[in-house]
């Protein structure tokens, strides 16, 4: 293991000291994920059962299926939007409006709905119990009652989303991104929850995937196909790990303290009572699940907020590595905003699971886990260029380390296919595991670098980071 002259005694004994905490992290790291992956893959079997024997017909018909305002906040989301509400207005579910913000967008958004829709201003009585940036006009549609668009001062997704609160009739509301699409039973299946613990129940997430070159036919995805890009199929193989192993397990241990923008319910009067979203935040999705965690406990209610991979929504994921980096160092930065507001519960017994396994968790391997697994790299790295460990055994280092977290992403991969089968093609199976190989040997750490970035710009002052994401829309039926 070691090589060269050993006088430099110091070098050795921070070699040790390095290396065993090195080893220490990644055997306690590959315990977790083996324990999240054996909880998903056995909770995975019961959605599994349910999506089968679900009758979401009674769903349909009973009283129990609450009314639902769906809040799309859109900025500048002329490419998508179309789709997205067109789908929208297209879902299976009893009782449910569908309210737009258009948060100041500077393209056409706003023109583009009121012609799809037909728009007229309407006056609309709304309380404003959570306060926000101006309102500068609520529209409604000639052809669809249940669509309404409201115009406003831009303050950022999280104001959009508390105007969105305001306005909204319905004691529930659903969350989502102008870019993504639901399925038309999606509202259905994520409404089990609230149904099966009406008192307790406060927020449920549900599963968001790739979209990227999937056939999409007025707001529907026809077709399931993977992307033809390195840069999103890698996406595809980490959206599965992520919402599949380490979500599913979080729910079954009562710690879940991040529900996806993307794709969320919520209890209204919940939301309200903790004050809404907050604005100065750019993970304001995850920043709400874990204040609404801290707040309830402290007030000792009961409650439960759970995730569900059982309903899906359809995204489209950025493919050029800038709009990636852009995205990564902001949900990085997002992370660090909802441990360092919420702080208090870390390893506090007062929270239970939350403050001694879900925020602990959190800190240790998504916040410092990408700093510490570049710092590994580099070290070993430096101590093999010095002489102090063989080149063989850094390699073997490095190939194991990314090895087991292939053997991750194929296990994933071969549940999801079990369970889900949403790619058909016997080719998919094994694009999707060139794509494990992708996301571990090349994409994982460039994705450190960028959270590396992103927690070195936090700490530097600049806690803002927005930029745009490019887009190049959907994939039509008239493209194929």
């Amino acid at each position: 293991m070691w090589s060269g002259d050993f006088s430099g005694g110091y070098s050795v004994i921070v070699f040790l000291w390095l290396s065993s905490f090195f080893v220490f992290y990644f055997i306690v790291l590959t315990a977790v994920y083996v324990i999240f992956f054996t909880l998903g893959v056995a909770n995975l079997r019961k959605y599994r059962h349910y999506v089968k024997v679900v009758d979401l017909e009674a769903l349909l018909k009973t009283s129990l299926t609450k009314p639902v305002s769906l809040l799309v906040p859109a900025f500048n989301e002329e490419m998508h939007i179309l789709d997205s509400v067109r789908a929208l207005l297209t879902l299976h579910y009893p009782s449910y409006e569908v309210i737009v913000l258009n948060d100041g967008s500077t393209d056409r958004t706003l023109e583009i709905l009121k012609e799809a829709f037909h728009l007229v201003p309407r006056s609309r009585v709304y309380q404003r119990k959570i306060s926000t940036k101006r309102v500068l006009g609520i529209y409604e549609s000639r052809d669809y009652p249940n669509l309404v668009v409201v115009d406003k001062e831009n303050g950022g997704k999280s104001d959009a989303l508390n105007v969105g609160i305001n306005v909204s009739q319905y004691p529930f509301f659903c969350t989502m991104d102008a870019d993504t699409l639901l399925e038309r039973d999606a509202l259905l299946k994520m409404i089990r929850p609230f149904i099966e613990h009406p008192e307790s129940m406060v927020a449920v997430g549900g599963v968001v995937r790739v979209a990227n070159n999937c056939v999409v036919d007025y707001g529907r995805v026809m077709q399931v196909d993977l992307p033809r890009g390195w840069v999103a199929l890698a996406q595809v193989v980490e959206y599965l790990m992520s919402f599949l192993a380490s979500r599913v397990a979080f729910a079954e241990l009562s710690t879940v303290l991040l529900i996806s923008g993307a794709f969320g319910m919520y209890r209204k009067s919940t939301v309200i009572e903790i004050g809404g979203y907050r604005t100065d935040t750019i993970g304001e999705d995850m920043e709400l699940i874990v204040r609404m965690n801290r707040e309830l406990r402290k007030k000792r209610q009961k409650y439960r907020i759970f995730f569900t991979p059982v309903p899906v929504c359809w995204t489209e994921v950025p493919t050029d590595l800038a709009s990636l980096g852009r995205q990564r160092r902001r949900w990085q930065k997002g992370l660090v905003d909802s441990i360092r507001f919420n702080s208090e519960m870390l390893f506090n017994p007062r929270y239970g699971r939350i403050g001694m396994l879900g925020m602990p968790y959190y800190l240790i391997f998504e916040m410092i886990g990408p700093i510490v697994e570049l710092f590994g790299y580099a070290t070993v790295i430096v101590f093999a260029i010095i002489g102090v460990l063989s080149w063989q055994w850094m390699l073997l280092f490095l190939l194991l380390s990314m090895v087991l977290g292939f053997l991750f992403s194929v296990l994933t991969i071969l549940v999801e296919e079990f369970s889900f089968h949403r790619y058909r093609r016997a080719r998919d199976l094994g694009i999707l595991l060139w794509g494990g190989f992708v996301y571990n040997f090349g994409f994982r750490q460039i994705n450190a670098v960028w959270r590396l970035q992103a927690t070195l710009e936090y700490v530097g002052g600049l806690r803002k980071l927005w930029g745009t994401v490019r887009r190049y829309g959907f994939r039509t039926a008239a493209s194929k």
